[in-house]
């Protein structure tokens, strides 16, 4: 199976609960969407949504994407971080900046954007590699105190994601974040 294709429905989710084995942190080369670049250390006290994308992954066009899209719009800004981070591991003389610029415009995506940063002698990205992924899509979810909850190749249903995002929003963290706004409306 290449990086870019989803695995079937039958995967199993890694769910890690209370297991911050290492501390994960975006290394970006730019940002979209935001005035200024995040980190996910600066986001604790909301439940945090990273999803990891290429824009030429038909799985991430057709369903992670939209579902990313419609989390950011949903559910408040106190509670809940949606961040998008593209990871190009292939095809990186035509996804460029510029045309994830124009595809975020064209596909209403108004939550930050990492442009996860290139390493020149890997195909890998800087923090795909870090984190031990797979491919795209891939899914990390973090707990209101930073912890990662879930790490997931391939789309996970909203059903599922669901669950599991009204848990960890449930439990109030012991200090929160300011009330800074993240992406646009």
């Amino acid at each position: 199976m290449s990086r870019s294709e989803s695995r079937p429905a039958t995967v199993r989710l890694t769910h890690i609960r209370g297991a911050n084995t290492m501390p994960y942190e975006i290394e970006a080369s730019d940002w979209l969407n935001t005035d200024k670049p995040l980190s996910l250390s600066s986001l604790r006290g909301r439940v945090v949504v990273v999803t990891v994308f290429q824009m030429l992954c038909p799985s991430c066009a057709q369903y992670s994407l939209p579902q990313a899209r419609d989390l950011h719009a949903a559910l408040a800004r106190e509670d809940l971080a949606v961040v998008g981070m593209h990871s190009v591991f292939e095809h990186h003389q035509v996804m460029t900046a510029a045309a994830l610029r124009v595809f975020s415009s064209e596909y209403r995506l108004l939550f930050p954007i990492a442009i996860d940063r290139h390493q020149e002698d890997s195909s890998v990205p800087v923090t795909m590699r870090k984190w031990g992924l797979h491919g795209t899509p891939t899914l990390m979810v973090f707990g209101r105190e930073g912890e990662l909850a879930l790490k997931h190749f391939g789309h996970l249903d909203d059903l599922r994601l669901g669950a599991l995002l009204g848990e960890l929003i449930a439990s109030r963290p012991a200090e929160t974040t300011s009330g800074e706004c993240i992406g646009k409306r």
